[in-house]
């Protein structure tokens, strides 16, 4: 086994889990900042309705992405035991399938998507001023979708095989990338949407073939097997990463359903509103995403390599961090909703900035929790229990905002929308608490 290996079950867990935490959730904010300079761009250059269309088309692209995530990550987890275990033949063999059948996914479902998108944007809740715009918008970047589910499923492949660094490059440039051609494509050549399409579909490239050729170049563990795809692997390994396929659909069903409640209770302009509200939440949900995307490859490959005591510290390294996280979060929505706000509204009268604000009053005590609970889905996903860790993806992105969404906003009308996801995260954190003290008692005896 080489250094980069070995170091994931040698290296002092704190050290470890912040060598891979700092340089992912820095790649997973820029990569991120591809859609929220999008939106910044959007609302300030075009207008709140194009920022509320490009808000609507986006739960399309949960579905395409959760798939992907579906079979990477249960392939990474996959892979990370087997190299654990000193298999890396079989290790090689599971990354091969995993990206044939990504790049397969993505392609049919693209497809799908580019012959119904105008019923779909109808379905999910395009108004007649919205959806056309968002059917632009969506048509416009559907081309490029192979290449950031590729591309992003290369840089997790990456981290497991000891190169956490050249995965975050890889995002970081494309995230950069999609920043300056955002400013030409909208702000200069007055694109519109489709700048916004086109710019982010470049920056998929960007990070897609700065990882194609690292991997081409066979420098780490993992190399391209030419024996026959295994898609029963795939299967199998999906199945364990089946709580990140729900955790992704569901992102896409609840956005989905808060736009259409919001456009029953405040027309367009709760739909602009909550759109900057989901782009706040989004690049504060990266970082706890990042650190808790961090611990597959690093509990997988000690629980592989037999390593349990390794395996409680790096959970509580990551528990923490996500904590202090949501707390510094919640600290900068309490002191600068207003300032936040107006990177995507600029007009401050408007209905849409008012109830921008008053919404971050309620779902800032959401990030106490949410960090938490991302860790312990993670950590559940690692140890190869993907019952558990899909219990808990569903409850806090999928169950509970639906439920809360159903009754709330019938006995408090439109603070009944703001209460919705501090209460799911607050169910799914007694939940996932829960399920972790029952499962907690089989990790000690080991």
């Amino acid at each position: 086994m080489e250094t980069k290996q070995s170091n994931i079950i040698t290296l002092k867990e704190s050290r470890l889990f912040y060598k891979f935490a700092v340089p992912n959730i820095l790649s997973l904010v820029l990569l991120s900042s591809a859609g929220i300079v999008d939106a910044i761009f959007i609302g300030r250059y075009v207008g709140e309705m194009s920022l509320a269309a490009v808000n609507t088309a986006n739960p399309v692209f949960s579905f395409i992405w959760g798939l992907s995530m579906m079979i990477m990550i249960g392939g990474a987890v996959a892979t990370g035991k087997l190299f654990g275990e000193q298999n890396n033949k079989e290790a090689n063999a599971v990354f091969t399938s995993s990206i044939i059948s990504v790049f397969a996914v993505t392609l049919i479902v693209s497809l799908l998507i580019y012959i119904f998108t105008e019923n779909i944007i109808k379905l999910i809740g395009g108004s007649e001023k919205t959806t056309p715009i968002a059917v632009t918008y969506l048509k416009t970047i559907l081309p490029f979708i192979c290449f950031t589910t590729i591309g992003y499923g290369l840089s997790i492949f990456a981290r497991v095989d000891g190169f956490p660094v050249l995965a975050s490059v890889a995002l970081i440039t494309g995230a950069v990338s999609n920043i300056i051609l955002d400013a030409i494509f909208i702000a200069v050549l007055d694109m519109g949407v489709k700048g916004a399409a086109y710019a982010t579909g470049l920056s998929f490239i960007v990070s897609f073939s700065i990882l194609f050729i690292h991997f081409m170049r066979k420098k780490g563990n993992l190399k391209i097997s030419f024996q026959k795809p295994n898609i029963l692997q795939v299967i199998k390994s999906s199945y364990n990463g089946l709580s990140e396929f729900l955790n992704e659909i569901s992102v896409g069903i609840t956005m989905a359903l808060f736009n259409i409640t919001m456009l029953k209770c405040a027309n367009e302009e709760g739909v602009a509103a909550f759109s900057a509200i989901n782009y706040i939440m989004w690049l504060g949900n990266m970082v706890n995403y990042g650190a808790a995307d961090t611990l597959n490859p690093l509990i997988s490959t000690n629980y592989g390599a037999g390593k349990y005591q390794r395996i409680k510290n790096i959970l509580k390294t990551g528990a923490f961090f996500t904590f202090l996280n949501g707390v510094g979060i919640f600290i900068t929505l309490s002191l600068f909703s207003h300032e936040l706000t107006s990177l995507f509204i600029k007009n401050e009268e408007s209905k849409a900035f008012c109830i921008s604000v008053e919404f971050i009053s309620f779902v800032k005590w959401a990030f106490l929790l949410s960090g938490i609970n991302m860790v312990l889905s993670s950590y559940f996903t690692a140890m190869l229990l993907p019952k558990q860790s899909a219990v808990i993806a569903s409850l806090r992105s999928l169950i509970m905002p639906y439920c809360m969404l159903l009754f709330l906003p019938k006995l408090f009308e439109l603070k009944g929308v703001y209460f919705t996801l501090s209460v799911s995260e607050l169910t799914t954190f007694l939940v996932a608490v829960t399920l972790f003290l029952l499962n907690y008692k089989v990790l000690l005896k080991r």
